[in-house]
């Protein structure tokens, strides 16, 4: 079980700042405007919800690429 601890603790660090971007905004907006800049989704919300304030988007591109999930921004 400790042997797993480091690759635990690598990943969780990996992960942390996509974590936290989560809640940039109210839910959805961050983790929808994350999943179409994966290419996974579109990124409209339903009111009283709108799409994201400004640097969200720019945020959210860096976190995805910082954890090794976005070659390029879109």
């Amino acid at each position: 079980m400790l042997e797993e601890a480091p690759e635990a603790r690598r990943l969780h660090y990996r992960l942390l700042p996509l974590m936290q971007a989560n809640f940039l905004e109210s839910n959805p907006v961050p983790v929808k405007t994350a999943m179409a800049l994966l290419g996974r989704c579109g990124d409209t919300v339903r009111a009283p919800l709108g799409p994201p304030e400004g640097g969200t988007r720019r945020r959210l591109a860096e976190v995805l690429r910082g954890a090794g999930l976005l070659e390029a921004v879109r």
